[in-house]
């Protein structure tokens, strides 16, 4: 079973652990590195070599939707998603036009990460 490398961004500590803890669990996930701004995720990356980054969109500094097109600007860019509690249509918009392949809502991220992450993963199921 292929294992995915996953990087969390989110400038919220309670919920990047929450995330975290989600992400850890999963039995497709090799291993999860964390970053409380865009600025620290683009310094991980190279240590980090996520084939996934989870990222808020709306931060302090460096939006979610500027480090997606940064990312996009690599060689090897990893697969991104969003994780916001900006729901609408226009924010889905803006993530595909950023290089994001989809959303998920932060209120239900416990529920919808583990299979989005194993389906990426290639795998039938997460736990």
């Amino acid at each position: 079973m292929p294992k995915l490398n996953v990087l969390l961004v989110d400038d919220n500590p309670q919920f990047l652990k929450a995330a975290r803890d989600t992400v850890a669990a999963l039995a497709c996930v090799a291993g999860v590195a964390c970053a409380s701004s865009a600025t620290e995720a683009l310094t991980q990356i190279a240590d980090a070599k996520p084939d996934l980054v989870l990222t808020d969109i709306m931060m302090p500094g460096m939006s979610g939707f500027v480090l997606m097109r940064k990312l996009r600007e690599g060689d090897a860019p990893p697969r991104v998603i969003a994780v916001t509690l900006h729901e609408g249509p226009e924010y889905r918009a803006a993530v595909r036009r950023s290089g994001g392949e989809g959303m998920i809502s932060k209120r239900e991220f416990s529920m919808v990460a583990p299979d989005l992450i194993a389906a990426m993963a290639g795998t039938a199921n997460a736990s």
